[in-house]
This record gives C-alpha cells, structure tokens and sequence, in this order.
C-alpha cells in the first residue's frame, strides 16, 4: 500500500479509500484521455505503483456484517488478532493488511507491522472521520509473550512531520540485536508532500515497547517516485540496507520509467543511510523508448548472508507494449559483497507466467504483483545456502475481457473471472547465487480449477530447517451459489469497473517446510483456523488484502501473520507453527 497526492495524471496511484454503502456519496471519477484500461497502464504508468491515490469515498460497496496445538510436532498454534477491533466511518476506516513481522531469536518479543486505513483519517489526506492516535497508514502491534497476545500501537509517532504512508516491513538488528526497524513509504503529515522512505527504530523495555527516532531518504532527483521499500538488518552489527523501487524520470517526463531497482544502506546502525546503488538498473527497452513501452520491474526485497554479503531479488515483466502486454515473468537476483556499495550484474533466477492478470476473484484490484521472497540460512548445515520462493500461473494469463455489467450494476463494465491456478516454487544456490538447483514446487501440483498459491514468505530456523508460508485460495463457487461481485476500480471513461463470476476467494494461509535444504517439502499445514471469503470482505483501501504476507523464525517456531478476513473485514493476524525440529 502506498499513497500519494501527485497530480491528476496518476490518477491510478497507491491505495484509495473505498467506503462502504452507509457513508456518503463519491462524486465520480473524472475521465482520463488515452486508450481503454487495457492500455491504461502503458499510457500513464499509474498500475505499476503498489496503491492508489486518495479518492472521494466510493458507496457502492455492501457494509459488512460485522489456544495452543496439541500432539507431536509439527503443528499449528492459535490465530490471536493483532489490531484493535476496527470502526467504521465516521469513527474510522476499516482494513488492516499487507503484513510484516521481526522477532527476537527466541520469539518471545514480537513487532508486527500492517496498512492501516485509518490513516486516511484527518490531515494530510483529509478523510472526514476520526484519526487515530499516533496517526499513520502503517500501524504496528506488539506482543512480548511470543505472540499470545498483541497490544495495538497505533502508528509510529510523527517525528518532524514524518507521516508514514504503507508498504510496511520489518526488521530486527543492531549491535546488540535488540533494535526494530520499521521501514515505510512516508509523506509530510500536513502538506503530504512525499519524502520517500522512512525508518524508525525502536525497542523493548521490560514488556513495552516504543519507537525512538525515524530516518528518511529520497531519490535525489525530485522528478522520481519512490515505491515499495523492504529492509533487512543482521543483528550483532550496524549493518541494515533498504531496497526500493525508482519510477524514473526519463527524457524528461517525471515518474516515466518502469522501475529501477536501488539499495540504500546503514553501517551505524540506522544514525545515517547513504546511497543510492543500483542493483537492477532500468530496463534497456524501457530507456529506449523514454518509458512510453517498456518492462516493468518492482517488488524487491533483501536479505543478508552469514558473511554479511547482501542479496536482492525482485520480479521483472511482464513488457508493456504500444497495444498488448506480455505474460512473463522473471524473477532477478543480485548480490554485493562490498557492503551494498556496488552489486554484480542482475540475472535471471527463475522464469514463468506472470500473475498480474491472474488475481484471486475476490482481491479488489484490477491486477496483482509478482513478489518473490529471499532467505539465507546463517547457520546450520547448510549455513550460507540462499533460497530464492516466487509463483506462477499455470499457463500464459490476459485480462479478461469487459462487458456492460448485468443488474444490479447496470452502467457499470464488468471482466469476467481468471481461473488459471499458479503454484509456488523454491531454488536454492550454495555458491552466493552463482548457480541455482532446479525449481522445486511447494506443495503437490494444483487442480485444474483456479486454485492459486501466491505470497510466498521465507525464513530458515537456526537448525537450518526451512519455512514458506503462503496463501492458498480455493476459486470456487460456494454452497449459497452467490456470485462474487467486486469492484476492481475505475475505467478510463469513470465508470465502475468490477470482477463479476460463480467462483469465489476462499483462502487460506499454510505453512510448508523442509528439513533437506528445500530438496523436498513435507505436507503443507493449514496455519488459519478460518478459511477467509475474499468476496464477501469489505474494506476501505484497495488493495483489500495488500500485496504481500509475512513470516520470520524464533524460537524454534515459524512465526507468521497474514490479514485475515473471518471478521468481515480485513483484519491483521498472527499464528505459530510449532516443533518444527532439527534438520536432516
């Protein structure tokens, strides 16, 4: 998630607030000149960025009716809620998402991080309902009992007009091993200008917790737009890098490009981050053209070795011509072995079919991100061993076609529903990703039916054991025989677009693991103890769910949390999986 109030011609930019039926009126959406949205894209660049921008409040969505495992290991523990209980407008927003979590080795002290649509409240985006306090986009909840319980922080406190806007993620190092990192797309609290990213650091105290202080950085050149940061930090040493995705100006048309891949960096524990280094430089095709047709690269993420070397993966296509798109997709690795000051020539992990045009059926958005996700196994008997986990569709996906929607959303223009099913895959490379073993898929092959399998998040227990953790969406019709009717946004003529179909979201978020390195995986194990309707779950923002979940290791324990719609609404969770024993 993401926010921005830059002019008009990003109108398709970070998250929108979409409210429910008993609020108030939206005026529509005006007209955009260029091609239909299948083209949109290429024209304005504005669905390359992780959300949209803040909207007058859309009312034609329905108002939402709103313990420990036994037996051997492995198994799963209870889901606790993170977040407070949510209210509805005018009292707040409603959805809690896109989720991320750091921990301490024992697991005992946990931080996790989410999209907070109560952020849209009050300055700078001016939402008329109650902020809350600290306000922010990204909220936090914290537990010191290894997650049995979570206190709902709010946001991080704004620190010299430090307003954090989404994309949360998390992570723990410092000398001492004890310090948080919360990394953040941020805008000024008053003026909402952006300041591209920021990171505040905390730390526990006895069973509190609270943020000290917050960094920011931003591209030098006031023409790019910052988007979709990650951090990573190794404890025991200052050392921290944060990934980041540049839309660049190119020939001289501010935010033009279609995503260059930098890297910021911290030695003194986050006092000062210099950069940026480039570890996926702007696609060839993209410069070529001044950004008018190009190749999308974005959703990068670090991780730091047991020698402190660094590694970046990220997703790059699908290629967005004059009038079609591609269906690849490549998944991009590079490494610095200098301290994140200069990185190798980016190359090709692991290639497949793209999942922009393949969306769970309930997900509110008109497309989704291809996100991959790296880990590193620092001890262990396969210490040094860098697993590399991203999805595919099954087979080349386009956007469905359009067509006048049926009653009751008449004036409306309606796509009809993807059900090509992706699986999650995992390579491994014991040569600082010189080479890499042959994709190993997660689980057994999906049915033929539109199951799909995205999201995956890594982490490796000191053991050496590896952990995925993931959703699983059943796309299928329910016992009711409701259709799944969801607004995707907006044509580029201002009228409703939404997915209409027999086949709905039910999703679940599973834990795999391997214990030979990632050569074979056990029975996945179901970590949710609802299966969550994506279909029938109101929020506020889209995207409804975000664009990624997360999980880390303590304790000897896979640690996750997802959002979770059992309530109704969007709402950010928290699960163990337990025992998960020594390696082979």
């Amino acid at each position: 998630m993401s926010v921005d109030l830059r002019p008009r011609r990003h109108l398709a930019l970070p998250i929108t607030a979409i409210l429910v039926a008993s609020m108030f009126v939206a005026s529509p959406a005006p007209a955009l000149a260029g091609p239909d949205d299948e083209n949109f894209e290429v024209v304005d660049h504005a669905n390359f960025h992780s959300a949209l921008p803040l909207t007058p409040p859309d009312t034609s969505e329905p108002t939402p009716s709103s313990g420990t495992g036994t037996g051997a290991p492995p198994r799963a523990g209870k889901n606790v809620q993170v977040n407070a209980p949510q209210q509805a407008f005018p009292n707040g927003l409603l959805g809690r998402s896109e989720t991320t979590v750091a921990a301490t080795e024992d697991g005992q002290f946990v931080v996790v991080g989410f999209n907070d649509a109560q952020g849209f409240c009050g300055a700078p985006f001016g939402s008329a309902c109650t902020p809350q306090s600290p306000p922010g986009l990204s909220g936090y909840g914290f537990s010191s009992d290894g997650g049995a319980t979570f206190t709902d922080g709010g946001a991080p406190p704004v620190i010299n007009h430090v307003f954090t806007r989404g994309d949360p993620w998390l992570a723990r190092g410092g000398t001492l091993g004890t310090t948080f990192y919360y990394a953040n797309l941020a805008v000024h609290d008053q003026t909402g200008a952006t300041l591209g990213v920021s990171v505040h650091r905390g730390a526990f105290s006895g069973s509190s917790f609270s943020w000290s202080d917050v960094r920011t950085f931003n591209s030098p050149n006031p023409n790019d737009f910052y988007d979709k940061e990650a951090i990573a930090a190794r404890p025991g040493t200052g050392d921290a890098y944060v990934t980041v995705t540049n839309f660049q100006e190119l020939c001289g048309m501010p935010e033009n490009g279609f995503g260059q891949i930098e890297v910021w960096r911290t030695h003194d524990g986050g006092d000062t981050w210099q950069g940026p280094a480039i570890a996926g430089p702007e696609s060839a095709d993209s410069l070529a053209a001044c950004g008018n047709t190009g190749t999308l690269q974005q959703s990068s993420v670090p991780f730091i070795g047991p020698n402190g070397e660094l590694y970046v993966v990220w997703s790059k296509g699908p290629t967005f011509l004059a009038t079609s798109t591609t269906t690849d997709i490549h998944i991009m690795f590079a490494r610095s072995i200098d301290g994140g000051v200069t990185f190798s020539a980016p190359f090709e992990v692991a290639s497949g079919n793209s999942m922009r045009f393949d969306t769970p059926n309930g997900y509110n958005r008109d497309r989704f991100n291809d996100h991959p996700r790296v880990g590193v196994a620092t001890t262990g008997p396969n210490k040094g061993r860098v697993y590399v986990a991203y999805y595919s569709a099954l087979a080349p996906t386009t956007s469905a076609a359009r067509t006048p929607c049926p009653p009751p959303n008449v004036g409306s223009s309606c796509r009809g529903q993807r059900l090509t099913s992706t699986q999650i895959f995992v390579k491994h490379s014991d040569d600082l990703g010189l080479t890499w073993s042959t994709a190993v898929p997660i689980a057994a092959a999906p049915p033929d039916t539109g199951l799909k399998r995205f999201w995956p998040s890594v982490s490796v227990q000191p053991s050496g054991n590896l952990d995925v953790v993931y959703y699983e969406s059943q796309e299928v019709p329910v016992s009711s025989g409701a259709v799944c009717n969801v607004r995707v946004g907006t044509t580029a003529t201002g009228a409703p677009l939404r997915r209409r179909g027999s086949a709905h979201s039910l999703v679940d978020t599973i834990w795999a693991r391997s214990l030979d390195g990632g050569v074979t995986f056990e029975t996945p194990i179901v970590l949710s103890t609802v299966t969550t309707d994506w279909c029938t779950t109101a929020s506020n923002i889209r995207p409804n769910f975000g664009d990624y979940i997360g999980s880390t290791s303590g304790g000897n324990r896979v640690l996750a949390t997802w959002a979770d719609g059992r309530n109704g609404i969007p709402d950010t969770f928290f699960g163990t999986g337990l025992g998960a024993g020594r390696a082979r």
